[in-house]
């Protein structure tokens, strides 16, 4: 029973240590500036969508195309349609695609002086509860949009647009490959 009580005491400690680190890194990232709205979705969207982390050598990429935005409040609710992609930018595992996901999501966010977070999200789920869900979750102004999305054209822009990301990155760590 006494040792339960530390293994318990243990996890404790450490659930509290992560979550003040956690903090800490946020602050570090925003550096008191104050974080737009599209910083906020395409940083969310890059860290927190796809629910494993990528690799050693494999970083997210994410574009959007901003449906809507209702407001309740200080909190925002963006209706957007996103493109999330992995890259491999590591020459020792290979410069390119790794996968790739096209998603409808409703990003909640706050907004304090000027300053948007994203506190939380609403995504449609996989097969018979997509359409059922996305009627739900998107006003039924952005239905058709969503159920016509492929063909705007609109795609391969959000997909370009992430090239030209990956494109920028690579330069920046000192790679001259592309993609």
């Amino acid at each position: 029973m006494r040792i339960a009580g530390y293994i318990i005491a243990f996890l404790l400690v450490s659930l509290v240590s992560g979550c003040v680190v956690g903090e800490r890194e946020l602050s570090q990232i925003q550096g008191g500036k104050a974080v737009s709205m599209d910083q906020a979705i395409t940083e969310y969207l890059e860290n927190n969508i796809i629910p494993i982390p990528p690799p050693t050598g494999v970083k997210t990429f994410a574009a959007y195309d901003l449906l809507g935005v209702s407001e309740n409040g200080n909190e925002k609710t963006a209706y957007l349609l996103a493109d999330i992609r992995t890259y491999g930018v590591d020459p020792s595992i290979g410069i390119g695609p790794r996968s790739a996901s096209f998603l409808p999501e409703a990003l909640i966010l706050k907004e304090e002086n000027g300053s948007f977070t994203v506190i939380g999200y609403r995504q449609p789920g996989d097969g018979v509860y997509h359409w059922p869900d996305v009627k739900e979750i998107f006003p039924e102004e952005y239905h058709e949009m969503i159920l016509d999305y492929h063909k705007t054209g609109k795609g391969q822009e959000l997909e370009q647009s992430i090239r030209e990301k990956v494109n920028r990155y690579l330069k920046a760590i000192g790679l001259e490959n592309t993609v």
